[in-house]
């Protein structure tokens, strides 16, 4: 074991101090969410708005349920969904007294804690919060249905189990009525009801309860639904077809009424025109009837003035065919520092998954201020076996704020900015981000045989763990193994392969409700980029092609638009900071035995410091007791 040199330590320690000093007294940039968003809804969509701000105290402790759509106002998939959950929030609006349809925006850094909390694994996510939910809920999962009607039955087969394990008891009852008789139909009823209606129906269906729940602000009404396997009172009533509807008053006179259309819309009418022939004035603003049911969310048409805000940064047109610097920067932040940590543990193959990137990231991104920020996180993590998203967020935000600057330039889209917020974006980015990595990969290991495929295997890992839209995920992964992904052969075939699955992918969303109108999602490279990328019968000349990939995405092709090197601005800083990393990597390389670390050795040095005190201390305090004594043993002497 080699002697730890104490004046090394001591310089690391000076340096150490010196960085503190310099980094407390430059004012130090504030950690800016990645991309800024007003999310896909607004105040008037009938969809409430959560943040992590109020998340929690809206959702616990009330007296209604609340169902939650997490989302990423970037992800294709919910973007499509959108409009279908507006419809629905819209179509169960008059229900609001009971429950909540809301959406919380897990693209927002703020936001992140709450999703990572929540498991939030996939994009969008519905998960309902119940009544009187306490803060230990983690709310119950729902599926993403495609239909209106669907999320509507869904929804009211939670409201009905809350109301049978004893939840929701001020709500009007939507439980079957399971008495076999009506001698005591009036038992209960508050005396503002004059009709009380009995709607009869199959066990499957779900109009009774719609129809309660649409009719429940009504004050002199009641509404019970009837199942068909309560036969007694079927049979009792002479009731053979379904849905059936009879009507009590208070004077005991009971009555059969027709329903000519069996459905939510056709119920609702046949009831309101008896109230009305009755002379019940009823104010229909009390509650909300639904004049329109979507059935599908394909036939919405609305989904562009979801994304209308103001842009922060300056509007940038550009039209040229550049690899961007700043579109690669936004991609590696919002991956590292947002889109990772939403996972509360991370272990297993994620793991696997997790270091294969970061160890990717750090040999070949094109940090414009070099890699050890990137050396560093990958260091940490390639020790473990498991962390907690927390966890890795609190070391990457430490990591940074101590190494910065860290990014060249503001968190602003160029290249992949879209027309409108919410097109384009981060998915543009990803893309743009491996085929740099691809390129300049086989660039650097043009003979490499041993690992031709390690650019793609860390896309693919990272797509199927990390990539928030499920359904692209999905998608990817499927599209990856009929492709054999996992048979490419050579660094130039591993670059064709992406972009043949690029325009794979592009071919697919062609004409999709998440396509940018601006930006065609078209089969490239376009001829006005690339002229010889195509023979002229129209296929593909993939030796051109491959030229063009390693042109335009290598490390040379870069554009620096927006762009600055603060290292100009910075270089006595940046000395500094570098002097304190390459004595932070000798350490590491000495070990002793031991990891440790500047913080791990700052602490031994004060350690050391405040012990050679203290022994000095004792040392100078028992040579005065020597002192003293033999000054005494002296005086006495010569007394005697």
């Amino acid at each position: 074991m080699e002697y730890f040199d104490v004046g090394l330590l001591l310089k690391i320690c000076l340096i150490s101090i010196v960085t503190v000093n310099c980094n407390a007294a430059a004012p130090k940039e504030p950690y800016q969410s990645q991309i800024p968003t007003q999310g896909l809804y607004n105040a008037s969509d009938n969809v409430v708005i959560l943040n992590v701000t109020n998340f929690k105290s809206s959702v616990y402790e009330d007296t209604k349920g609340w169902l939650v759509e997490f989302y990423n106002s970037w992800c294709g998939f919910c973007f499509r969904f959108a409009p279908l959950w507006k419809a629905f929030a819209k179509d169960v609006y008059g229900w609001k007294d009971i429950v909540a349809i809301a959406a919380i925006d897990c693209a927002d850094d703020d936001n992140n804690p709450i999703c990572r909390e929540y498991e939030i694994m996939h994009y969008p996510m519905l998960k309902y919060f119940s009544v009187n939910a306490h803060t230990s809920s983690m709310g119950l999962a729902m599926e993403e249905y495609d239909s209106i009607n669907e999320l509507r039955y869904s929804l009211i087969n939670l409201l009905e189990n809350e109301q049978q394990e004893g939840r929701g008891v001020s709500w009007p009852n939507i439980t079957p009525y399971r008495n076999y008789d009506t001698t005591s139909i009036w038992k209960g009823v508050p005396n503002t009801v004059k009709y009380f209606f009995l709607l009869f129906e199959k066990t499957d269906s779900h109009l009774g309860a719609e129809v309660i729940l649409d009719m429940h602000k009504i004050p002199t009404l009641q509404i019970r639904r009837v199942t068909s396997e309560n036969e007694l009172l079927c049979e009792t009533n002479k009731i053979t077809n379904f849905p059936s509807l009879i009507v009590f008053t208070r004077n005991d006179t009971q009555k059969s009424l027709k329903i000519r259309i069996p459905t939510r819309e056709g119920t609702y009418g046949t009831i309101m025109q008896y109230m009305i022939s009755k002379g019940e004035n009823i104010n229909e603003q009390s509650f909300t009837k639904n004049r329109s049911i979507e059935t599908s969310h394909k036939s919405s048409t609305q989904t562009s003035k979801q994304l209308q805000g103001t842009e922060k940064s300056k509007d940038i047109e550009i039209n040229d065919d550049y690899l961007y610097q700043l579109d690669l920067e936004n991609t590696l932040k919002y991956s590292i520092s947002h889109e990772i940590p939403l996972h509360k543990v991370i272990n297993g193959e994620k793991m696997d998954a997790l270091k294969n990137y970061l160890d990717v990231l750090a040999d070949y991104f094109p940090l414009r201020h070099g890699n050890i920020f990137l050396e560093t996180i990958r260091d940490i993590i390639k020790k473990r076996n498991d962390i907690s998203g927390e966890k890795y967020s609190q070391i990457i935000k430490s990591t940074e704020e101590e190494m910065l600057p860290i990014y060249s330039g503001p968190p602003q889209w160029i290249g992949c900015k879209g027309s409108k917020e919410g097109y384009r974006g981060y998915s543009c980015g990803l893309w743009t981000m491996f085929h740099m990595l691809t390129v300049n990969f086989a660039i650097e290991h043009k003979d490499s045989k041993h690992e031709p495929r390690k650019i793609l295997e860390t896309m693919h890992g990272y797509i199927k763990h990390f990539f928030g839209c499920a359904d692209c995920s999905e998608h990817f992964v499927k599209m990856a193994a009929k492709n054999k992904i996992f048979e490419v052969s050579n660094v130039n075939d591993s670059i064709l392969w992406l972009w043949s699955a690029h325009n794979e992918v592009n071919a697919r969303l062609s004409g999709d409700s998440t396509e940018d109108p601006k930006y065609k999602k078209i089969q490239y490279p376009a001829a006005e980029h690339c002229a010889n990328c195509k023979y002229e019968n129209g296929t593909w000349n993939e030796e051109n092609i491959l030229h063009y990939l390693k042109t335009k995405y290598s490390y040379k092709g870069i554009n620096y638009y927006g762009s600055i090197d603060k290292r100009k601005d910075n270089n006595e800083k940046m000395k500094i900071r570098q002097e304190r990393l390459v004595l932070n990597k000798y350490v590491n390389s000495k070990k002793l035995g031991w990891d440790f670390t500047i913080f791990d050795i700052s602490i031994c040095v004060v350690l050391y410091a405040t012990s050679t005190v203290i022994l000095i201390l004792v040392c100078v305090k028992f040579a005065v007791k020597r002192t003293y004594k033999k000054k005494t043993y002296v005086n006495l002497l010569g007394r005697v």
